[in-house]
């Protein structure tokens, strides 16, 4: 059996060749608390598209059965049972998530663990704690998915707002309506697609009491590994995720890897990348978060190839924009220019209480110096490597 740690990936077929797999869940508190299992069937967006998918307390399997919820096995708290072979072709990922609904936090609990079977033996397990959360009242523990074969992920991510958040962060939303006896979560999807260049989207920034944060999410598919912008030996590809922008008050800057500028969550400019995936490895790809849009006048936002690609034809570039309301915006990098390693996915622009929000995906085979030229902001550029 295979031991994980966080943030351990490992392809499923190198622990097993079965078809059908158990998952097994339990997390243990003192005193005992009940929690609610659930597994979210995503799309290649990371997203809820179809609800039948999210297996839980009140829909105990998926139309086809190949995610159901089984009779406990062992020490479980819940287990699962997925036949992958006879999952849709839109179901790209499998998460296995738990939230808490009594007044108590997963930074309280002793110990966790998932563990993958067989069906008569565990083939890996992932042991976490306390100390891999704070204040997180729902967290997501691993992830099987697709990325060229079926992998399995030890994530150990938690949300500090409960099922809600969860619900939020896979594109729908908890809806409470009277009724006489309790019904189960409905979930609703807010998505949008900005097909063509130019298309808009305007995002509200009316003030309410909570931060009216705009989340933005970059991801890739891997590809045959080639050189990339800055040369060097093939490697797998390595996207980076940054941006230009401009403050209300005429200060400019830029946030990419290279250089290492992440940025600051609490102090100008408000906007913050939350690192670096040289390898391409990760899920959840790379995440640039604006606290303080308010505060942006103009901002664009670019994805660069810095290795492992020539141009953006075979990566299969997504970039989903949520807002601070949880709609999401879906941008496709979908007609690429060979031999352009750096694209201008989208800008936004202030416009009274609304941020414009519009699909540029310009490309430009010079990079960033050309870029800046083409939207005028005026940096002085010099040669730089992570």
């Amino acid at each position: 059996m295979k031991d994980l740690i966080v943030g351990q990936k490992v392809k499923l077929n190198d622990l097993t060749r079965a078809e059908n797999i158990t998952i097994g869940l339990k997390i243990d508190f003192s005193p005992l608390i009940e929690l609610d299992f659930s597994c979210f069937g995503v799309d290649e967006q990371g997203k809820l598209s179809d609800d039948r998918y999210m297996v839980f307390f009140n829909q105990k399997s998926s139309p086809e059965h190949s995610i159901q919820i089984v009779a406990k096995e062992s020490l479980d708290s819940e287990t699962f049972r997925v036949n992958l072979t006879s999952l849709p072709k839109t179901i790209k990922k499998l998460v296995f998530t738990a939230t808490i609904d009594a007044n108590t936090t997963m930074g309280e609990m002793n110990s966790g663990y998932l563990r993958l079977s067989d069906g008569v033996n565990d083939v890996a397990r992932f042991d976490f704690n306390a100390q891999n959360f704070n204040q997180e009242k729902a967290i997501i523990i691993g992830e099987i998915y697709i990325k060229d074969v079926w992998r399995f992920g030890a994530v150990a991510q938690g949300f500090n707002g409960g099922l809600s958040a969860l619900l939020a962060h896979f594109g729908g939303e908890e809806v409470a309506e009277p009724s006489v006896a309790p019904e189960p979560p409905k979930v609703r999807l807010s998505k949008i697609t900005l097909e063509k260049k130019g298309d808009k989207q305007s995002i509200s920034l009316e003030k309410t009491n909570t931060v009216q944060a705009i989340h933005i999410n970059l991801n890739w598919d891997a590809g045959e590994p080639q050189k990339g912008f800055f040369g060097g030996a093939k490697s797998a590809p390595d996207l980076d995720l940054g941006c230009f922008y401009r403050m209300t008050d005429g200060t400019i800057g830029v946030i990419q890897p290279v250089g290492k500028n992440f940025g600051n969550k609490s102090q100008s400019p408000y906007i913050l990348l939350d690192k670096d995936d040289q390898t391409g490895t990760a899920s959840d790809g790379e995440n640039l978060t604006i606290y303080r849009p308010d505060l942006v006048e103009f901002m664009i936002v670019f994805a660069m190839i810095y290795k492992g690609a020539v141009d953006f034809s075979t990566v299969n570039g997504r970039v989903t924009i949520k807002d601070p309301k949880g709609n999401e915006v879906f941008i496709q990098l979908n007609s690429p220019d060979l031999k352009s390693a750096f694209c201008v996915v989208a800008s936004f622009k202030k416009s009274g209480a609304n941020f414009d929000l519009v699909k540029e995906e310009k490309y430009f085979a010079k990079g960033h110096k050309q870029a800046d030229k083409h939207y005028g902001f005026g940096f002085t550029w010099t040669a730089g490597r992570k």
